[in-house]
């Protein structure tokens, strides 16, 4: 998907007004919010666990390991959609996804934290399942793609501008009147996407298959659910737990790192098709060992501050996994293997939380940090057994 780098966020929104549908706006509108309070609720949610809530790392494996749990809900939504209209359902998720980061202004133990994140986890999967599913539903035919990624793009931008809020106003706000406007505006998304028509079509839900052909791809997928997860559960906590990183910075940190999400995604997509999957693949995780290994062993913030960053530009190459599949499978496999790549990506979002908040309290982080080292130099050796042909589709 390429986006037009003269295309601004006006210009994309005054698209919407003058080619697109009133449920198009409305799908937009609702994902902005969303965003919006689940990027303020991200800058804060470190900071609160451990400054308020004073959370031990074998704690926290045990939230984030539990909250990861509903993304094997995939195959249940795609199901449920087919008796309920997908607005009805994605509103309900999003009602869910509010409140469960809305009563974070009353957590103040950990058996309230683990359920109330887990709340908002089913709402918040269940919401990542059908919004793609209801773009393409709204979009014109010939404008799938140009539609995704200006939602994408609307996305980023209440993102942003969510963290941007707890950036410079976080400390005067505190922590949990953050998560009650957090709460509030992805509520008002949920009304948006509520007014949604109902008839507006479905688009192909997601079944699973597992197929021994696309092998590499599961295990790749796999590996780099466990090396997000190292960084996703453990890389600010560290920050904020070990190194005090006071609440303005990890605002800023975040911003900084979807900035350039938003930067550099299309340029590494490029880099993908004009040198290949398998070299942009060597180059991302070869580069991304020795963050690992600078996170396990330098004790200096400013530079674990820029290593957080290079880790999630060098993670943007992992799209390469996802075009190496469309290379190899076939038409009417790509879906169906995309998500059972989400339950391998799942399954690590599983584990890997729990287990390395086990190694650090026993062994401290150093252990956890070295452990992802050693997934990434896996996915290294997985990707020197890449061969990438021509598209399944052009194949005779």
């Amino acid at each position: 998907m390429e986006l037009n780098p003269k295309d601004t966020f006006p210009r994309w929104i005054s698209s919407l007004k003058k080619r697109g549908t009133r449920d198009l706006r409305l799908l937009s509108f609702g994902l902005f919010w969303a965003m919006f309070g689940f990027g303020a609720f991200n800058a804060a949610y470190n900071n609160f666990i451990v400054q308020v809530l004073n959370l031990k790392p074998g704690e926290l494996g045990i939230v984030e390991s539990i909250r990861e749990t509903p993304g094997f809900l995939i195959v249940f939504i795609a199901a449920l959609t087919m008796r309920i209209a997908e607005p009805i359902v994605a509103a309900g998720a999003l009602i869910l996804f509010a409140v469960g980061i809305g009563a974070f202004y009353g957590v103040g133990s950990l058996p309230s934290l683990i359920i109330w994140s887990l709340v908002w986890s089913v709402g918040l999967h269940a919401w990542m399942t059908l919004q793609p599913s209801m773009t393409l539903a709204l979009a014109e035919e010939n404008s799938k793609g140009r539609r995704l990624g200006q939602l994408m793009a609307i996305s980023a931008l209440g993102t942003i501008l969510g963290m941007v809020l707890v950036l410079f106003a976080g400390n005067k706000i505190g922590f949990r009147n953050i998560f009650l406007i957090a709460g509030l505006t992805i509520l008002a998304g949920a009304f948006a996407i509520l007014a949604i028509s109902k008839n507006i079509g479905q688009a192909e839900k997601p079944r699973m298959v597992f197929n021994p052909k696309y092998g590499l791809y599961y295990v790749l997928t796999l590996l780099e659910g466990c090396r997000k997860q190292v960084f996703m559960t453990f890389a600010v906590f560290l920050l904020v737990r070990n190194y005090h990183t006071p609440l303005p910075v990890v605002a800023g940190l975040m911003i900084v790192n979807n900035i350039i999400n938003f930067g550099t995604s299309e340029w590494i997509g490029k880099m993908v098709d004009r040198f290949g999957e398998k070299k942009v693949l060597l180059v991302c995780y070869s580069a991304a060992i020795p963050v690992f290994i600078g996170y396990a062993s330098v004790g200096i913030p400013l530079v674990l501050y820029i290593l957080y960053c290079l880790d999630n530009l060098f993670y943007i190459g992992s799209i390469g996994s996802t075009t190496y599949l469309q290379k190899i499978a076939k038409p009417q496999d790509l879906h169906p293997t995309l998500a059972m790549g989400v339950s391998f990506n799942h399954a690590a979002a599983v584990a890997v939380p729990l287990v390395g908040g086990l190694l650090w309290a026993k062994y401290g982080y150093a252990v956890a940090f070295y452990g992802g080292a050693v997934v990434v130099a896996m996915s290294v050796l997985a990707v020197f057994g890449m061969n990438v042909g021509k598209p399944q589709q052009s194949r005779t």
